[in-house]
């Protein structure tokens, strides 16, 4: 461990935060960032944090991305952290255009060989992230996904199974951190059984003691045993069977974050986890709504606590007056005997280590990795592989047929129609959105069509999806599945196909409206260098009978059987 003997107290409560630097305002309003101004490298330079969150909007090439992660270690040092959520599926950061997306994990468990291709899958996202400059990737999620309603998770699980989700995601870590990027399993204890997003509210799993080691701890234990994570990530869940304390003045079951029972009880002494613990961010309403940002801090580091992810919000230089009011809050607590201070100088020299050791992607590695023909197969192969035929037999559809697209958005129905025309240019394509629904034309259309397909992308995007809980007025409230069922019932003889485009759920809605149901379990439109996105591709080859749909479910589906 690293010695951070040396470092003040300040300095020590410092390295232990990593706020984000999506938005910042320098006088006309919050704007994107893709360079450090003058005004926000001073308040990072100031505060001198451990390392920085991207998101999306701080990515848009690869040569800003560059640029921009070698102006954060300028400002901060040659070893900050670096980190991004690049899971792969819904949930991507890098610019899809000009970097290697991969379908995310519930893909890879649907191929049969998910084990090869998710440590591949790994050492790919090392290399491109290394590339950019990036030395910390927030993956890979091991929550069980035991709940078919789980709004937060789905797809960006790799199943149901804790066996295969232990063997899925050791072998994507060591893909990743073999390739010199840190890896963090999450969300600790495990948020696979939750009916509520923790971007909104505060969800409560209500599985036995038992039940949670054998389901939701047990691929935690398995990955720290055998692939050695840098990081574990906490989830802001309420769990009694392991901690059914509250919160100091409420009756309000203390979240997995704040909890030293679960942090350092379960985690570190029987878990024996050495590494970095993580926050997931601090921002979200089941933290937000409860306690203030000083008082989630301090909270979390006398939990066990390593690192305090988001707090607050950096949108502006009073921003880093906020970061300053949660050091001196820690102070303060240090100062009372609240927090210990051999404990947290000891926290600090983990995050000292870790920065250590992933400091080699400071080194920026080789550019030509970034999107290389190597990975635009492999990311080509997953989605090949994973495609998953849930019920039916595919009806015939000849080169010449006329078919007809409704898709959840123009983005997907466009990307789709390429992919099918790149595959077979003489068939006649028309395709309607429900962003811009006409159901008058949409029976025209049918009238013409030798097959209707129609691509269902539920549930709606969660907060993750898009960024971040700042998104969540934002996000669209629709309910497309009424009108995608209404239509379907409609088509009479025309033969029909549904794409599930995202969770494979939803399956029994639509298996007797369709003479097949497909699983992509990747809906992302937008693939490298304005191509459609690599799950449009196997889509278009096996409907037109050039590929056969090789996945199969890798989570059990109410109602459906497994092939």
């Amino acid at each position: 461990m690293s010695d951070s003997q040396h470092l003040s107290l300040r300095q020590c409560i410092a390295l232990k935060l990593m706020p984000d630097i999506r938005f910042f305002d320098q006088g006309d309003g919050p704007g994107p960032v893709q360079a450090l101004s003058p005004e926000l490298a001073a308040g990072l330079r100031r505060l001198n944090p451990g390392g920085v969150i991207l998101f999306r909007e701080n990515l848009s090439s690869v040569a800003q991305i560059r640029t921009l992660t070698e102006q954060i270690r300028h400002c901060l040092s040659s070893s900050a952290l670096i980190g991004v959520d690049q899971e792969g599926g819904r949930v991507t950061r890098l610019p899809r255009g000009q970097c290697t997306s991969f379908s995310g994990n519930m893909a890879l468990a649907a191929c049969r060989d998910g084990e090869r291709f998710a440590r591949q899958v790994g050492a790919a996202q090392a290399r491109e992230l290394a590339a950019l400059g990036i030395n910390v990737n927030f993956v890979p999620s091991v929550d069980v996904n035991s709940n078919p309603d789980n709004p937060v998770i789905g797809v960006r699980s790799f199943g149901d199974d804790p066996d295969k989700v232990s063997t899925l995601g050791s072998a994507l870590l060591e893909g990743l951190q073999g390739g010199g990027v840190a890896g963090a399993l999450k969300h600790f204890p495990g948020h696979g059984d939750t009916s509520q997003d923790s971007h909104t509210d505060l969800p409560l799993v209500a599985r036995s003691a038992a039940q949670a080691e054998a389901m939701d701890l047990a691929p935690f234990a398995a990955v720290i045993g055998s692939a050695a994570p840098a990081m574990v990530m906490t989830a802001h869940i309420q769990y009694p069977a392991l901690d059914s304390s509250t919160l100091p003045g409420t009756d309000v079951v203390v979240p997995a974050t704040l909890s030293r029972v679960m942090m350092t009880g379960v985690l570190r002494e029987q878990m024996a986890y050495k590494g970095v613990i993580i926050t997931d961010a601090l921002d979200m309403r089941a933290i937000s709504d409860r306690i203030s940002p000083a008082a989630a801090v301090t909270a979390c580091f006398r939990a066990g606590v390593d690192i305090a992810l988001m707090p607050v919000l950096v949108r502006s230089p009073a921003s880093f007056e906020q970061y300053e009011q949660i050091i001196a809050a820690v102070e303060e607590a240090v100062a009372s005997g609240e927090l210990d201070e051999t404990e947290l100088r000891a926290s600090a020299g983990r995050v000292l280590a870790l920065q250590q050791q992933f400091a080699g992607a400071a080194q920026v590695a080789d550019i030509g990795a970034i999107a290389c023909q190597q990975h635009r197969s492999l990311e080509r192969d997953i989605a090949r592989a994973s495609l998953t035929l849930v019920t039916g037999e595919l009806p015939a559809l000849s080169a010449a047929a006329s078919v007809h697209l409704l898709l959840p958005d123009a983005d997907s129905a466009t990307a789709l129609a390429a992919a099918l025309r790149a595959e077979a240019p003489s068939l006649e394509i028309s395709w309607q959105s429900l962003d811009q629904f006409d159901p008058v034309r949409e029976q025209h259309s049918l009238r013409e069509a030798d097959l209707y397909l129609v691509g269902v992308s539920e549930p709606a995007a969660s907060a993750v999806v898009v960024g971040g809980a700042e998104d969540l007025p934002n996000l669209p409230d629709r309910s497309p599945a009424a009108v995608q069922k209404t239509t379907l019932a409609a088509a009479g003889g025309t033969p029909r196909v549904v794409v599930l485009l995202n969770s494979p759920y939803v399956a029994v809605e639509f298996q007797d409206l369709a003479e097949a149901v497909l699983a992509s379990y990747d809906g992302a439109s937008e693939g490298l260098a304005g191509e459609p996105g690599p799950a449009y591709w196997a889509i278009a080859r096996v409907l037109l009978g050039h590929d056969k749909p090789g996945g199969s479910l890798p989570v059990a589906v109410p109602g459906i059987s497994h092939r």
